[in-house]
């Protein structure tokens, strides 16, 4: 039995969960560009969708197998794809639109859209470099070459394409400044920490802005390289990022906290480690000078990152846990620790002072968890990279040059 007809028996017996997962192993990228024909593929797709109650994504892919060469269809399903969630899948499908169209600036785009939401950077790149005429008209596809240049470690191609954008508007300004802070970044600490496909927290800093407290000892060599997959956090996990934020941060006035209990905890404890006050979390405006503190970055509000996007004189935005399989809309200057999935250390309806005084007093983590941390290559990199300077903020981009693990 060939692996569509295997999907299709899991379909079949209304194994949904089963049959998901290897649709897309089978029809996701890179695998799926090299399907050919699709429509059996998105037929399956359909009917999983319709199942789980995605009626427009079901209609447009019973539209494409309807007409599977039609461009028109192959775009508006990849797209809803992405929307969906699927980027994977979406680019595998807009890959055989880009097939059909040749040099198209927008399936282009969108196929590169699909292909960062699935962390696939170095597929990009390639990508844009097979469609230099293109770049050569369009600003936004030679932003994109030289964007992902950079989230694929290819500072010298980023540099280059840097040279070729001309902004004629506030907003290609703004997309030309994304690629000139991350090269003025890299100018900043060179020679002082590798950049290679190991440095993680060299290349945090150089695409994003942010420093990086601790890295997971787990999988350090091979798979993680320093990132959490799924973690149970701990109070001594999050003791050991407040000790040195407030070594990084001595003579800061105060502490703020967005609002949300997991927030407050962590700016409390801060403050209380620190020897000074909490500030209430502004009604209006932007809270400056300072520290603001989250336990989360994921938790924090369209509303509230778009405040933090302009970083003022004195302020210093630190998360204890960053996402990094997805975009967030602001960078904090400094974080503990990358994840995928993580659980706070404690319970929903326990004692917020006792988890303050823990947090405030305990000693961190054991050594033995401390292992990777590289601390002369963390001070190297911190003697170069701190204070952060006042100037617009980056946002959190998902993965970069340094591989891990992920889950579905």
């Amino acid at each position: 039995m060939d692996d569509l007809a295997s999907i299709a028996a899991l379909v079949a017996a209304g194994d949904d969960q089963q049959a998901l997962a290897r649709l897309r192993g089978r029809l996701g990228w890179p695998a799926g560009k090299e399907l050919a024909p699709l429509d059996g593929w998105i037929a399956l797709l359909g009917e999983l969708a319709a199942r789980r109650g995605a009626e427009q994504l079901a209609e447009l892919a019973a539209a494409t197998v309807r007409d599977p060469d039609s461009p028109d269809r192959l775009y508006e399903l990849g797209y809803a794809l992405i929307d969906a969630g699927a980027p994977a899948i979406a680019a595998s499908v807009l890959w055989r639109c880009l097939a059909l169209v040749g040099d198209s600036e927008e399936v282009v785009c969108e196929l590169v859209s699909a292909l960062e939401s699935a962390l696939a950077y170095r597929d990009a790149l390639a990508i844009l470099e097979e469609h230099a005429a293109l770049r050569t008209r369009s600003f936004l596809c030679q932003y994109l070459y030289g964007f992902n240049a950079a989230m694929a470690g290819r500072l010298d191609v980023a540099r280059a394409a840097l040279t070729d954008l001309h902004p004629d508007s506030p907003e290609t300004e703004r997309m030309r400044g994304v690629i000139a802070d991350i090269a003025a970044r890299a100018d900043r600490i060179a020679g002082v920490t590798p950049l290679d496909a190991h440095d993680l927290r060299g290349w945090q800093y150089v695409l994003t802005g942010t420093l990086v407290l601790h890295q997971s000892p787990y999988g350090f060599d091979e798979p993680m390289h320093g990132r959490y997959a799924w973690l149970q956090d701990s109070t001594a996990r999050v003791a050991t990022g407040l000790s040195r934020v407030a070594q990084l941060a001595a003579g800061a006035p105060c502490v703020y906290a967005p609002p949300g209990r997991n927030h407050t905890l962590v700016a409390e404890a801060l403050a209380r480690r620190m020897g000074i006050e909490t500030a209430p979390w502004p009604a209006i405006g932007v809270p400056a000078p300072g520290i603001i503190a989250l336990y989360d970055l994921a938790d924090l509000s369209e509303t509230d990152a778009a405040r933090l996007a302009d970083r003022r004189a004195g302020q210093i935005l630190f998360a204890h846990a960053s996402p990094w399989t997805q975009d967030s809309a602001v960078a904090p200057d400094i974080t503990t620790l990358l994840y995928q999935s993580i659980v706070p250390p404690w319970p929903s309806d326990g004692s917020d002072d006792a988890v303050i005084a823990e947090l405030a007093t305990g000693p961190g983590l054991p050594e033995d968890e401390l292992v990777a941390d590289e601390p002369a290559r963390w001070a190297a990199l911190v003697a170069r990279a701190w204070p952060p300077e006042p100037g617009t903020r980056s946002r959190m981009w998902a993965g970069g040059p340094v591989p891990s693990n992920r889950f579905d």
